[in-house]
């Protein structure tokens, strides 16, 4: 089978970001482009007016949003002072990281603005997928490419209770957990073989290597992910995860070099792609339901995928400290399919773009990666977060309390800050 060159990326890679950082846009409330308003000037800088740093103060403070997560806060705050990337001082620290971290910002902004468009627009190249309504509300969306009809970038949007942000972000960090619950599948044959972390990166970054058996007679696809955690809340009211791929050789955050594939038989991948976790907008149901009901034809997953993978046995134990109050009971976080509050519901976005370098990707398989693993995976994972949620899942007890004073205490807390923005008792007109 003829393996594929690399293409352009949907969302531009960091090496072409740099050329344009200067003139970066970040999403507002409202999901569109605009210039660093006064009002954001305040929070990206987080140090009183934006006149209050000066000079050389400008890159320490840039510097030190970068390393408390708030890159999308440090690019508006370069670019208010018109500071820019690439800076020539190669001997200087601060230089050198916002030269490696800035252009991040704008690859960020190109991901949030995607995800803040309506896929159900007029004129939308998205294809729904899949549509579901029942016990978790999920929706799917793909698009080919359409020189090569081979890569594939997929969409994800699916509302959540707020009580399940904590597990749900919890569930996304604790990669070395991932092989413990993503399904696997022999007839076509699809498994995730490993899923080791290389490297931890930053407080909610890090570096993981995925490898993925695929159906005869296609050889075993390989991906290296950085992503990046990045804290929008004070600016936007927005948490935001980018993920992106890297290749053999690269040098990552903290210095180590990325591996080369490790059997001769593995294809390394291109990955680019995140999540957004954000207020469910205004109208968001009704009009997902407009849209359904103007279509021909929508659907829930099928061939498996309309129903959870079977839960494995596990010790129970006590619940998350980080649980928000409410009844013990299965009716808790709409397990018996109520439909819950549009108010009490955030909404998740993960956008990937996949080029899984293959001359020829099967209809069928194409299928069945969009219908039924994606649907699958996400189902799980929902799943997971709920059984952290409840503290019925032992493993990620263990490793969140092992982590608390580092990263689970600063979780709960910015989770908080953003959850009493976002459901703030609004004005009556």
């Amino acid at each position: 089978m003829g393996e594929e060159t690399v293409a352009e990326l949907r969302v531009p890679h960091v090496d072409d970001a740099v050329k344009r950082v200067s003139a970066l846009d970040v999403a507002g409330d409202d999901g569109e482009r605009a210039d660093l308003a006064p009002a954001d000037e305040e929070a990206a800088g987080n140090t009183g007016t934006i006149d209050d740093v000066k000079g050389g103060d400008v890159k320490a403070r840039a510097v030190a949003l970068i390393d408390d997560d708030r890159l999308l806060q440090a690019a508006r705050l370069l670019r208010a002072h018109d500071v820019h990337v690439p800076i020539i001082d190669p001997r200087d620290a601060a230089d050198v990281k916002l030269n490696a971290f800035i252009p991040k910002a704008a690859v960020m902004g190109d991901l949030i603005e995607s995800l803040k468009a309506d896929p159900r627009g007029p004129g939308t190249e998205w294809i729904v997928q899949c549509e579901h309504s029942g016990r978790r509300d999920v929706s799917i969306y793909y698009r080919m490419d359409k020189e090569t009809q081979t890569k594939l970038t997929a969409r994800i949007e699916s509302p959540i209770r707020k009580d399940m942000l904590v597990p749900f972000l919890s569930v996304l960090n604790e990669s070395e957990l991932y092989k413990s619950w993503l399904p696997n599948w022999t007839m076509p044959r699809l498994r995730v073989r490993r899923s080791d972390k290389l490297s931890q990166t930053g407080r909610c970054s890090q570096v993981v290597l995925v490898t993925v058996d695929l159906p005869w007679p296609f050889s075993s696809r390989e991906c290296v992910l950085d992503a990046w955690g990045v804290d929008d809340i004070d600016a936007s009211g927005d948490i935001c995860v980018l993920v992106d791929s890297m290749t053999p050789g690269q040098t990552m955050r903290c210095g180590t070099i990325v591996p080369d594939v490790d059997e001769k038989s593995i294809v390394r991948i291109d990955f680019t792609g995140g999540f957004l976790f954000r207020k469910l907008p205004d109208g968001w149901d009704a009009k997902r339901d407009a849209t359904r009901a103007a279509s021909s034809w929508f659907g829930t997953a099928s061939g498996g995928a309309g129903s959870d993978v079977p839960e494995s046995t596990g010790p129970e134990s006590r619940r998350a400290s980080f649980d928000s109050a409410h009844s013990d009971d299965d009716t808790a976080g709409g397990i018996d399919g109520t439909q819950p509050c549009t108010d009490d519901r955030i909404l998740v976005s993960v956008q990937m773009y996949m080029d899984p370098k293959l001359a020829y990707v099967p209809t069928s398989l194409l299928n069945f990666v969009i219908r039924t693993v994606m649907y699958t995976m996400w189902c799980m994972l929902l799943r997971v977060a709920e059984k952290v949620r409840d503290g019925r899942s032992e493993p990620h007890r263990a490793s969140i309390a092992a982590k608390a004073g580092e990263l689970y205490d600063w979780v709960r807390e910015r989770t908080g800050a953003m959850l009493a923005r976002i459901f703030a008792p609004q004005p009556v007109a």
